[in-house]
């Protein structure tokens, strides 16, 4: 399974993103077939994909797909991918006729499912979200998205959540601006937290750990509906946390958390952070 994942990541870094040929004809069988809801009919064989992947690159010259996440099992092995660009070249061919570059900028989410035998690719059949990239290049008049709430009020969300329930535990307000399907994916959980009680949860569990824990922002910013914080914490180790039991050893960390808001409230939180930094000084890691 895992050598189907490596032709798959080959296939999309390496043909559909660096247009190597030597790559196509080593991991794509001569008898390869490539379907897309987008195009009208199949490519076949290494050189009718490549003629594909270099029209898209002469559309797009910025163009990039990256994977997201891999499922794989028995000879398949599916993808799940965002992919984007900038209308700035060439022509796009697709059902819908070829579309003139327009300047716009796109970005989709897609899944690609490959069939591989001994090394090779034999079919890959994708899909995307066609609608949007219609409407990204502006071949599908679309309304403007217009915030439901003001920059000003996006950020003093963000900065009611940091101060709070992160600093200052205030769990009866996580139902006050969190919405009911929120989410928190940070790369130290194995899954998004979801939902409030769980979100509560999570909170009790850190503040448990460090006691007088302390987030400051930094800097922010905002978007439409979107809020980029960058933050500092400080507090003392004195309870069990990520395996490493109390140390007592006074911690400081930086990270940056990204806010999506709907409806007046966060519906998720996505969070990168110096986790690496922060288990030194829990001892887990040696300096």
């Amino acid at each position: 399974m895992n050598a189907n994942k490596a032709i798959s990541r080959r296939y999309f870094y390496q043909v559909m993103n660096g247009m190597n040929s030597d790559a196509a004809y080593e991991i794509l069988d001569p008898e390869f077939v490539f379907t897309l809801p987008t195009h009208p009919e199949p490519f076949h064989g290494p050189d009718g994909f490549l003629g594909l992947v270099k029209m898209l690159h002469t559309s797009f010259p910025d163009f990039y797909i990256n994977p997201q996440e891999m499922v794989a099992g028995g000879d398949w092995v599916v993808t799940r991918w965002v992919g984007g660009g900038t209308h700035t070249g060439g022509p796009l061919v697709t059902v819908k006729g070829d579309i003139p570059a327009s300047g716009n900028f796109f970005e989709i989410d897609g899944m690609t499912w490959h069939t591989i035998k001994d090394g090779k690719i034999t079919e890959s059949i994708g899909h995307e979200d066609t609608l949007g990239l219609m409407s990204q290049l502006g071949v599908i008049p679309s309304e403007p998205t217009v915030p439901e709430t003001t920059a000003e009020q996006n950020e003093t969300l963000a900065t009611r959540y940091f101060e709070e329930i992160m600093s200052q535990g205030k769990l009866e307000v996580i139902e006050e601006i969190l919405a009911p399907d929120f989410a928190f994916i940070i790369p130290t959980q194995p899954d998004p937290i979801a939902g409030h009680e769980a979100f509560r949860g999570f909170v009790l569990y850190l503040r448990n750990a460090f006691p007088d824990i302390k987030f400051s922002v930094l800097r922010q910013t905002s978007e439409g509906n979107k809020v980029a914080s960058r933050w500092s914490i400080e507090g003392t180790h004195e309870g069990e946390f990520l395996g490493a039991a109390a140390t007592g050893n006074h911690i400081k960390d930086f990270g940056i958390d990204i806010f999506t808001i709907r409806h007046g409230k966060i519906v998720s939180v996505h969070v990168n952070e110096n986790d690496f930094g922060l288990m030194q000084q829990l001892g887990v890691i040696p300096s």
